[in-house]
């Protein structure tokens, strides 16, 4: 069997669209993939499960866990997994979710599965449980939306999925601050998170629809960007309770505020944060004034400022 290398992207999270008990599908949510920073992965056919490189105690813990499921009807073949790149987790970007799908799409495609599903990959993986962005994501690439959960442990369907515009520059920024909240901390924040109103659960969806979509559709930055901004601020109102305001901290609520100063539009945290984003249609040159602007002013490290592109396909598997 030949050694395999995959590599898949990084997403950006816009939003949550509902939850609660009210609601006949929870949470569903609208999202971006980004060529940088992404993952890279191989894997090499193996006598025992193996994992090397960066995370590999977090590889090995997810060896274990797949090794003991069964996928199409058959064991999975051992193998050796290396993480050859992927940036830091709980940072707001999904890697979690990314490296959980990139394990689970080498050992299949190692185990002579073929182009695995989704249903398979989110089996294997166990990811998908509450946003299903980073899943679809993994599979297509672009500007997703899925449809929630109708009962639990389902597979959110996908809804929407569009080519983002390739012109359009996307800044994300890693300001000081904690960790987002992720595994039994975040699962704590959600049983406590009062329900999403119904009435905002409708205008989100609407923006969602008929604002941000038709934006995109129609190559429109400024009323694309509105529709984020909208999106942001009225999900994280509701997510104050958990987070202690609209964002983060009040320093990533100065930096988004700076960003529209500094002529970008859309500017929010990416699901828990602390990373944030922002889009523009700028020049190189516009593109280093604004970094230069975030170092002077803002005292950012220079390492924590990027600017990159969506990206517009899915993980891609390929020989060694």
């Amino acid at each position: 069997m030949t050694p395999l290398r995959i590599r898949t992207a990084s997403r950006l999270h816009f939003g949550l669209l509902g939850w609660g008990p009210h609601a006949p599908r929870q949470f569903g949510g609208v999202g971006l993939m980004v060529e940088h920073p992404g993952l890279e992965l191989t894997a090499t056919p193996a006598d025992e499960f193996q994992a090397v490189g960066r995370l590999s105690d977090r590889v090995a813990s997810l060896l274990d866990r797949m090794r003991e499921k069964e996928a199409s009807g058959s064991g999975l073949r051992p193998a050796r997994i290396e993480v050859v790149a992927a940036p830091d987790e709980h940072m707001g970007l999904g890697v979690g979710t990314q490296l959980s799908l990139a394990v689970a799409g080498l050992l299949l495609t190692l185990s002579g599965v073929g182009e695995p599903s989704v249903e398979a990959l989110a089996r294997l993986s166990e990811r998908g449980r509450r946003s299903g962005v980073g899943l679809h994501g993994f599979l297509h690439g672009g500007l997703v939306v899925d449809g929630g959960h109708k009962v639990a442990d389902d597979v959110p369907p996908l809804v929407s999925r569009m080519d983002f515009p390739p012109e359009w520059s996307i800044l994300i920024v890693r300001p000081p601050g904690p960790e987002g909240r992720h595994g039994a901390e975040e699962a704590l924040a959600f049983a406590e998170l009062p329900p999403c109103p119904e009435r905002v659960t409708e205008r989100l969806c609407r923006l969602v629809l008929l604002d941000l979509l038709s934006a995109v559709a129609e190559h429109d930055l400024a009323a694309f960007g509105a529709a984020v901004s909208e999106l942001q601020h009225r999900v994280g109102t509701a997510f104050a309770p958990a987070q202690g305001g609209v964002y983060a901290t009040p320093e990533s609520e100065t930096l988004v505020d700076d960003f529209a100063r500094l002529g970008l539009v859309g500017g929010g945290q990416s699901s828990w944060g602390p990373l944030l984003y922002a889009f523009g249609d700028l020049s190189a040159e516009e593109r280093q004034a604004v970094a230069d602007w975030l170092v002077d002013r803002r005292g950012l490290d220079r390492s924590e400022i990027l600017w990159t592109r969506a990206r517009n396909q899915g993980a891609s598997i390929t020989s060694l």
